[in-house]
């Protein structure tokens, strides 16, 4: 492995991207490797940069960013075709993706690629976009659309200004028809989370079980729930100590699918889902990515 793509995005971690990306590229070349680096300049443009890198022969797209920069990235690989491996180098503000990889700093994620550490881990689709870490519907991903429009806070602060705007200005409870590998119900949902890894939001333990590597997707949901039983239910799921609640119902499925009459908002590893989305067509690819680690 000699030609490595970087891709920087210099907005990621409130710029902590900018400040970290050079480096990156010094340390990869200082270990004898070809190295391109090259920055991000809007949302979209990572997918686009890593389908290019892998379509022209890239031997691994590394990608310095959070976890929207990851889940870019994915889909331009997925898009090329092509099997090149992933390298994360976790500059994000929740770099949740990576704690799957039990977060290592990206000195070590460089050292890994050097010793040519890889391995296959499961992703999932949704109505044709990749996803790596989950999909949330409802409560928690109006949560992730307020928080990507906040720019004047840092790390978990962010969250936690979202969450309370949500629960004040933006609560609600849609019907939804659930159709998994094994159950087909009809109910309410405050929230619905598809995870394939265990953590979003920077602390959310949504699902503390959730493997990257074993075939099936968790299914979290919360129904029906009041903004007091909401405000109850976040310590608990900040612990991990949810699943089992009266309220809260898990599942594993290979496949799901989430329908109503009214549109759902969506997100995919804290990406928005535009569009009607009263439709979602959910399912894992096991060992789809390969990743460096």
């Amino acid at each position: 492995m000699k030609n490595i793509q970087l891709i920087i995005n210099p907005h990621a971690g409130r710029g902590d991207g900018a400040r970290t990306g050079p480096e990156i590229a010094r340390e990869l070349t200082r270990r004898g490797f070809d190295c391109e680096a090259r920055l991000t300049n809007e949302r979209g443009h990572a997918v686009e940069l890593a389908r290019e890198a892998a379509a022209n022969g890239a031997d691994c797209v590394a990608i310095a960013g959070g976890d929207g920069s990851i889940h870019e990235a994915v889909n331009g690989l997925m898009q090329s075709g092509c099997k090149t491996p992933l390298a994360i180098m976790p500059v994000g503000t929740g770099n949740d993706f990576a704690k799957m990889f039990g977060s290592p700093s990206w000195q070590t994620v460089c050292a890994q690629i050097a010793d040519g550490q890889r391995r296959h881990v499961d992703i999932g689709r949704c109505n044709g976009r990749y996803f790596t870490n989950g999909i949330g519907i409802g409560f928690d991903a109006k949560v992730a659309d307020i928080a990507n429009n906040i720019g004047w806070l840092r790390g978990k602060a962010v969250y936690g200004v979202a969450l309370a705007k949500v629960l004040a200005f933006h609560h609600d409870n849609p019907s939804v028809r659930i159709t998994t590998d094994d159950h087909t119900f009809v109910q309410p949902i405050t929230l619905l989370a598809a995870a394939n890894g265990r953590v979003y939001g920077g602390s959310f333990r949504i699902s503390p079980q959730a493997s990257i590597a074993d075939g099936a997707l968790d299914i979290v949901i919360a129904a029906n729930f009041s903004r007091l039983r909401i405000m109850q239910l976040v310590p608990h799921v900040l612990r991990g100590t949810h699943l089992g609640l009266p309220g809260v119902r898990f599942l594993r499925t290979r496949k799901l699918l989430v329908e109503s009459r009214e549109a759902l908002t969506v997100h995919a590893d804290g990406e928005m889902l535009e569009g009607d989305n009263r439709r979602l067509e959910i399912e894992l690819l096991p060992g789809r990515l390969s990743v460096i680690g």
